[in-house]
């Protein structure tokens, strides 16, 4: 790696190309959010390498094009014709008279309309693919409407919507989605044998940062409608919901630029996949892209890195395989003016690599290319390959198969009936009432859940009263429950006419409210399954008008609604509350599981109830002792419990979590915890300490439908992780952090520093979010970056007992 160039002469750079004779075309930002001191032009600029030697160093710059607005990437043709995107434009540039200077600059796509956009949200990436055409990405408008239009008038336009990738003939003509469901993807790339790859930044609350392949038709989950955080039921960011695809990689925080190992003469170890610029984290990955079914999968792995001066943005390769690299330098969005070029070669010059045989298939072309009868989409839609089922759900849309999709949709095969209702979603295709009440309750669940999509979605208000009614037909199981109260919301009359009108600039702004008391109707009412009203808990936003009310419930309910209860009350500090949970504890005959239970969401209250619950160390059942043991840690000073701990044997469990609670153990050393835990733990004395503020897991995971989003959800994680990976992630949560769960820090003027998982960096501020669930913005901060260490605290362990650290990876490994 070696630099080629910096400022003075290469400042802020962003875009790169390079042409069929090795000139370098480097695009300057200046107008990305400049400070009213800004010393540089007031335009973008495309800067021309003049390298008269040829070594691959330019001995100056000429501009090849200026007045440029908010540029964002370029790419040129083997006709040296130079394509720009603006983030609501893309142009093209052409050197008549060969004086290095663009002579005649075309408008090809203009965004009219919103008036303004962030600029990582409007149009961004560009690529030329096999088929000669134009690939442009566009980023979700901050959920604002926007309407492109091509030379030829055509018209693509949006409200709510995600970002895209289009494309167009490089007249600027023919312009058509090819997909959906994105943030805001900053490049895509063909590969050697033609598949259409992206890298696309993350929402708000739900990463990774992901590399996507590209398939025409494809849905990729997000929707701007939905707000920033990327959390709500209708969406998805890794196939999760049916009908939307998964990635094929997580990459690093702000991935900007790709490249094709098969432009590039790197050794053979990098071969098949390419290589992304993670702009933020400092360095560049390398991503095998191996066959998964019809599609590709990697796993990252750093090349290089560089220190906080190197923030990489586009690569271009040369003849030669040489790579080049654009470099920002300074973190910080605003231009300043810095700005490096970097080449990458080699060390034993390899040949450009041309693939299998020299051959350049169009992959991305292919898909859907068999699928020329009804028969043939039929077979794919009944494959489990969800790329080959997106493929012939788009096949759908450019073939009048209407009758064949409602043929399907009354299938036997509830695979076929879910393809065939997802096709008339995507078609669209307006389905009578009766047949979506029949699919309402149909016998796959997957089928219900996409009949309330559909049905919210196409704002079918007509079958408002068929919905409400599930509830008392037993047909929303408490999986459902969320995505059927979305449906309500959607439903509404005020939202659908706000949806329709377009009444606010933007879509995320529009409100989705349940008719009032909604949910507190559920919950009260005895008629309703208790499973169904209790998976209701969740969701209710829990006010000072009605917590007299759920302690009025709470007293008068089942052991199991009360248990559900508990975890709602675990966030809310009342004395009435605890007072209420501790008789409820303490009242007739309760049940071992509930009294602990209760014990441990007492141990989130402020009253003071050390006295009472040292009683409970006179109990028989053990999961009753320790999980008052754990309460009972908070209590040191007092001198009824002080005394009955000291009369337990030292043995004793409840007497060995309490020591380990209050700091009286010895510190056990990480390789010794290491070798504690063994097949023979408890899995429900491992729930509650889960749940306990000793080994505050709660706090941060979520796991059986409750607990914080401030970690990764542990809901399954017995399927993904291994006995030995729990321990250590414990045990060392700093020696492997996932991209997604990368920490930041931001130090304030006044020097006090707070951590949190996600980043929105903007013109003067820092948006944060931290371990509270809220967003705070930082105003001017004195600094920012990647925390060094794990946002899960080293240490915690210290306050376990061993059997407690032992019954907690029992527990952990049931959740699957």
């Amino acid at each position: 790696m070696e630099l080629i160039d910096q400022s003075p002469h290469i400042r802020t750079p962003i875009g790169l190309a390079i042409d069929h004779r090795d000139q370098l075309y480097v695009l300057e930002s200046h107008t990305h959010q400049p400070l009213s001191d800004y010393s540089g032009p007031a335009f973008d600029q495309i800067k021309k390498g003049i390298d008269q030697d040829l070594d691959g160093r330019p001995e100056s710059w000429i501009i090849y094009a200026d007045s440029i607005e908010d540029g964002m990437n370029i790419v040129i043709d083997s006709e040296e014709v130079l394509y720009l995107t603006e983030k609501d434009k893309v142009k093209s540039f052409q050197d008549l008279d060969g004086d290095g200077k663009s002579d005649v600059t075309r408008l090809l796509l203009d965004m009219g309309v919103p008036e303004s956009v962030y600029d990582h949200a409007g149009i961004l990436g560009i690529t030329i693919g096999p088929d000669d055409w134009l690939y442009i990405s566009r980023g979700n408008t901050g959920g604002q409407f926007w309407e492109i239009t091509g030379t030829d008038g055509k018209v693509l336009n949006g409200y709510g919507d995600g970002g895209n990738v289009f494309r167009c003939r490089k007249d600027g003509t023919g312009l058509e989605e090819i997909a959906t469901g994105f943030w805001n993807p900053f490049d895509l790339k063909f590969t050697w044998d033609g598949r259409l790859i992206l890298i696309d930044n993350d929402p708000d609350s739900r990463g990774p940062n992901r590399l996507v392949e590209i398939v025409p038709g494809g849905d990729y989950g997000y929707q701007s409608l939905y707000g920033g955080s990327g959390i709500h039921p209708f969406l998805a960011w890794n196939g999760e919901l049916p009908g939307t695809l998964p990635y094929a990689a997580a990459v690093g925080e702000a991935p900007c630029g790709l490249i094709d190992i098969s432009q590039t003469h790197l050794s053979k170890e990098f071969q098949q996949g390419v290589l992304a610029a993670i702009w933020e984290e400092n360095m560049i990955v390398h991503i095998p892209l191996q066959k998964n079914g019809s599609t590709v999968k990697g796993n990252p792995s750093i090349v290089l890195r560089g220190d906080s001066t190197f923030h990489p943005v586009a690569m271009a390769a040369n003849s030669k395989g040489e790579i080049y690299l654009t470099d920002w330098v300074i973190r910080q969005y605003p231009n300043h003016g810095e700005g490096k070029l970097w080449r990458i070669r080699s060390a034993d010059q390899m040949k450009k690599w041309e693939g299998p045989n020299g051959v350049v298939r169009f992959r991305f072309g292919d898909w859907g290319r068999d699928m020329d009868s009804a028969d043939a989409i039929l077979k794919e839609l009944q494959s489990s390959d969800v790329f080959r089922n997106a493929a012939a759900r788009s096949a759908l849309r450019t073939r009048t198969y209407d009758e064949a999709v409602l043929q399907w949709i009354e299938s036997s095969n509830s695979s076929v009936r879910l393809q065939a209702l997802l096709a008339a979603k995507e078609i669209p295709l307006e389905l009578n009432a009766s047949l979506l009440q029949r699919l309402l309750v149909d016998e796959d669940e997957k089928v219900q859940k996409m009949a309330l999509i559909y049905i919210a979605t196409r704002s079918r208000a007509d079958l408002l009263t068929e919905v409400h009614s599930l509830l008392k037909k037993g047909s929303v199981t408490p999986a459902l429950l969320e995505t059927y109260l979305a449906t309500i919301r959607h439903l509404q009359p005020a939202f659908i006419a706000g949806y329709i009108g377009k009444l606010e600039r933007t879509s995320k702004q529009l409100k989705r409210s349940l008719p009032e008391g909604y949910l507190w109707n559920i919950i009260k009412d005895n008629s309703i399954p208790e499973a169904l009203r209790t998976a209701a808990l969740p969701f209710l936003e829990v006010e000072d008008d009605n917590i007299e009310m759920l302690i009025n419930l709470f007293d008068q309910s089942s052991l199991q609604m009360k248990s559900n209860l508990l975890q709602l009350f675990r966030p809310i500090d009342r004395e009435d509350l605890a007072n209420a949970i501790l008789r409820s504890a303490m009242g007739p005959s309760p049940a071992a599981g509930f009294i602990s239970q209760a014990l441990t969401v007492l141990q989130y209250q402020s009253t003071d109830l050390c006295s009472e619950v040292t009683s409970f160390l006179q109990r028989e059942d053990p999961i009753v002792r320790k999980a008052a043991a754990r309460y009972l840690c908070r209590c040191s000073k007092n001198e009824i419990t002080s005394q009955a701990f000291k009369d337990l044997k030292e043995q004793d469990e409840a007497k060995q979590i309490w020591l380990a609670g209050t700091g009286q153990l010895k510190v056990i050393p990480v390789d010794e915890w290491a070798k504690i835990p063994d097949t023979l733990g408890s899995a429900s004395n491992g729930r509650l300490v889960f749940q306990s503020t000793i080994a505050q897991c709660q706090i941060c995971h979520k796991a059986e439908g409750w607990g914080g989003d401030f970690g990764p959800e542990l809901s399954n994680v017995g399927n993904s992780k291994t006995k030995r990976q729990l321990i250590t992630a414990i045990l060392q949560p700093s020696l492997e952090i996932a991209p997604e769960w990368q920490g930041w820090f931001v130090t304030t003027k006044e020097g006090r520093t707070y951590t949190g998982r996600q980043i929105d960096v903007g013109f003067k501020n820092v948006e944060l979010y931290l371990q509270s669930g809220n967003f705070e913005t930082f105003e001017a901060p004195k600094d920012y970056g990647l925390a060094s260490n794990s946002l899960m605290p080293d240490g915690l362990v210290n306050r376990l007992s061993v059997s407690d650290f032992n019954d907690l990876i029992a527990f952990l490994m049931t959740l699957k």
